[in-house]
């Protein structure tokens, strides 16, 4: 393998402790760690995403709707009821860590997508099938709410040099690829793309490495001296200077840059949207710095240049996220007037985390954000980030109160516990409700938003179901059967009954503490994979010999059905 590849691969093995995993398979989610957006990785364990063993053709597949990952249909079924727009794409990854391009190959990748998008997969590969069928229920039963044809991205990963990448013989079956899967007819955008070690680091540095940008301020003013800020500027900037900020190399929006905006995009049938939209296509765009709230620029670093230049490092859009998805939008339509056509801006320079979380809250308060947005700001949330900073149990994890807020440091991620994370360890330990931790987070949040994150709240609970979902899943990553896998929430339950021999005490009592340090204690236990075992084993028994649908796991009766063999 290329050296230079070799080094980030293990630096990847490394820090996702991947180490017990085959090279094939941990080269397939390397390739995914680089080619899949963050936001979609966020939302799953990276092992969820090796595909059935023997699945032939491609390695990695996710399925995105409205930004949100979907495994099959209840996941589509969940987002698509709740929306009357839907935006879908499909990514799949070929990865081989050879130093060639087998044209073959990328033929093969191009067959194993056709049978995807057509609903024809091998019923032996259960994965496959579950993501086929939710993309066939949004066509068969969501069409209408399509803002475009899905758009499909097939990324055939090597090691190779430049040369063999650009083969001629390579282009032409790429370009054959690309032609049998737009003829379809109701597929959009089609992208297939062969990468060589070459393009395999540059997608590593662009991941990895603090975003920088340099901006030219049509007008500003320094704002006076603040403590634990660097520097404080209002002023306005061109839409062609906002899209610096927002746009990557190749043109296309830098998710990494709304880590820390609390709302997602909320798409052009958003009435402010619409709004912000139709004013940049008329001539009263030039009333835009009066009639827009801007957008809100924190940096951990900035240097002046002459003018009201500025370079910009370290730096998130912590408010601004809509007009700033609209100015992109309409950028084509602007042409020329994006130079002339100005957005308010705010750039504020500290590196102290709580006062950027503070310019979060404050500067959304004023919108209309629902709470369960700001819920990585609240008060609980920063006690429970410091609870885990002091580790008093010896666990060794680490809580991403605020996605991507540890974007370029030395931690190992395995053991990063985001929200998402909390909220389903929780679910399945502590709440009874393993069912609902395998929904898509909106719908966890729903679910189980007015139960968890309460100020009355003992700390360690929240961190003994995040270890016991850490252990668990590091099982998977070494022998523990990949079978159990779709299970491993109800595993996570009944691991707790037998650790404990009882139901766990409520949240806010006393007793919950000793709870959860025996169950801690006994996740310290070694040949710990033989104890998940044997939880996985009730899990099966009373499932009736066999473990049921993705679909049946995210319903009540089999967690109904578990709890009575508990008497709970």
């Amino acid at each position: 393998m290329n050296p230079l590849v070799q080094g980030l691969f293990n630096k990847f093995k490394q820090s996702e402790e991947l180490e017990s995993l085959s090279d094939s398979d941990a080269f397939e989610l390397f390739a995914a760690s680089i080619l899949l957006p963050d936001y979609l990785l966020s939302q799953a364990e990276r092992t969820d995403f090796l595909l059935d063993p023997g699945a032939i053709g491609v390695d990695v597949v996710a399925l995105e709707v409205n930004s949100q990952l979907v495994w099959d249909k209840t996941d589509a079924s969940e987002i698509c009821d709740g929306t009357n727009r839907l935006e879908v794409s499909l990514h799949l990854i070929q990865a081989k860590k050879s130093a060639g391009v087998s044209s073959s190959e990328i033929l093969n990748f191009g067959d194993a997508a056709l049978k995807i998008l057509n609903n024809s997969v091998d019923s032996a590969f259960q994965r496959l099938v579950s993501v086929a069928g939710a993309l066939s229920y949004i066509f068969e039963n969501h069409a209408a709410k399509l803002k475009s044809p899905p758009a499909v991205a097939l990324h055939f990963t090597t090691t190779a040099p430049r040369v063999a990448v650009e083969d001629s013989t390579v282009v032409d079956r790429v370009e054959t690829v690309r032609g049998q899967i737009s003829s379809l007819g109701f597929v959009g955008r089609v992208s297939v793309r062969v990468h060589g070690a070459d393009d395999l680091h540059d997608l590593w540095t662009k991941k990895n490495v603090s975003n920088e940008v340099e901006i030219q301020l049509e007008k500003s003013v320094n704002l006076p001296k603040m403590q634990g800020v660097t520097q404080g500027i209002i002023g306005v900037v061109s839409v062609s200077e906002l899209l610096r900020l927002v746009e990557n190399d190749e043109g296309s929006l830098d998710e990494r840059v709304f880590y820390d905006n609390v709302r997602g995009f909320q798409g052009t049938g958003n009435s402010v949207n619409k709004q912000i939209i139709s004013t940049l296509a008329s001539d009263d765009r030039n009333l835009l710095p009066v009639l827009n709230n801007g957008v809100t620029v924190v940096a951990s670093s900035y240097f002046p240049k002459p003018g009201d230049a500025m370079s910009l490092s370290g730096y998130q859009i912590v408010n601004g996220g809509q007009t700033s998805h609209c100015a992109y939008l309409s950028k084509e339509h602007l042409g020329d007037n994006a130079d002339s056509t100005y957005v308010p801006i705010r750039i504020v320079v500290t590196e102290d985390a709580d006062i950027a979380t503070k310019i979060t809250q404050a500067t959304n308060s004023q919108t209309e954000v629902k709470e369960n947005d700001l819920v990585a700001l609240n008060k609980f949330q920063k006690r429970l980030e410091d609870f885990y900073r002091i580790d008093t149990e010896g666990v060794s994890l680490t809580y991403e109160r605020r996605s991507g807020q540890f974007f370029g440091r030395e931690v190992t991620k395995t053991r990063l516990v985001s929200i998402s994370d909390q909220m389903r360890a929780l679910s399945a330990v502590f709440l009874d409700s393993p069912h609902v931790a395998a929904r898509y987070p909106k719908q966890l949040y729903n679910e189980v938003g007015s139960r968890i994150f309460q100020d009355d709240h003992k700390l360690i609970p929240y961190v003994a179901s995040a270890f016991a979902a850490y252990k668990l899943e590091n099982a998977f990553r070494t022998v523990l059967e990949a079978f159990y896998k779709p299970a491993r929430y109800h595993i996570l339950m009944v691991y707790a009954y037998q650790a404990l021999g009882h139901k766990a005490a409520p949240l806010k009592s006393a007793k919950v503490e000793e709870d959860s340090r025996k169950l801690i204690a006994a996740l310290k236990r070694p040949d710990q994979v033989s104890y998940f075992r044997q939880a996985a084993a009730v899990v099966v028994e009373v499932a009736g010999g066999n473990l049921r649908s993705s679909d049946q796991l995210k319903r009540s009766q089999l967690t109904l059905d578990l709890l009575k063999k508990f008497n709970a």
